[in-house]
């Protein structure tokens, strides 16, 4: 019986926790990405878009810290690559970066 509720205990707590399948923890915002562009040229747009980076360490638990670190690459990337520069928005999430 014991092996039964311990068994049954492990389940739960991998459910409310874990991790993704990436093997990023569920419990964390581990990227940033850029979800939308206002670039005037369609080739821009399509670079924004592709555009993620990984947050360092094991992510944020915090949902506020995690869009000031993305708030700060999304700035670097947009003045580093335009002169202009363009509206774009961005999401933090719990998966890595796509390879």
């Amino acid at each position: 019986m014991k092996k039964i509720i311990v068994l049954t205990l492990l389940i739960i707590l991998q459910g409310c926790g874990g991790s993704n399948s990436d093997g990023s923890s569920k419990s964390t915002y581990s990227s940033c990405k850029i979800t939308k562009s206002e670039a005037i040229l369609a080739t821009d747009r399509e670079k924004d878009l592709r555009q993620c980076w990984n947050a360092p360490g094991q992510g944020y638990e915090s949902q506020g810290d995690a869009l000031q670190w993305c708030e700060r690459q999304v700035n670097n990337y947009i003045s580093s690559n335009y002169i202009v520069g363009h509206s774009v928005t961005y999401a933090v999430e719990s998966t890595y970066c796509p390879k």
